[in-house]
């Protein structure tokens, strides 16, 4: 279930790292920099709901948050930003 649950959280992610990039003209390494923290901040709070080991909830789909965070951010800045 946690791992679902980081899926779809990563898409949400995803559209907070678009815009704060966007709307807060933020270099793309600062935005990866606090996409990386949202990801620590929420395994964490994840291991208290659901009252799992913080390793064990951190290491729970983190290729999937990772994978479906960045595929978000990239598709949603590739085609609200095209080039000139």
């Amino acid at each position: 279930m946690a791992y679902w649950i980081k899926a779809g959280f990563a898409v949400l992610a995803g559209i907070f790292s678009y815009s704060i990039q966007n709307y807060l003209n933020l270099d793309g390494s600062i935005v990866f920099m606090l996409g990386a923290l949202v990801f620590l901040a929420f395994s964490d709070l994840l291991s208290a709901i659901l009252k799992l080991e913080r390793n064990h909830a951190l290491k729970i789909g983190i290729g999937a948050y990772l994978f479906t965070w960045i595929i978000t951010w990239t598709i949603l800045y590739t085609v609200f930003n095209p080039t000139v």
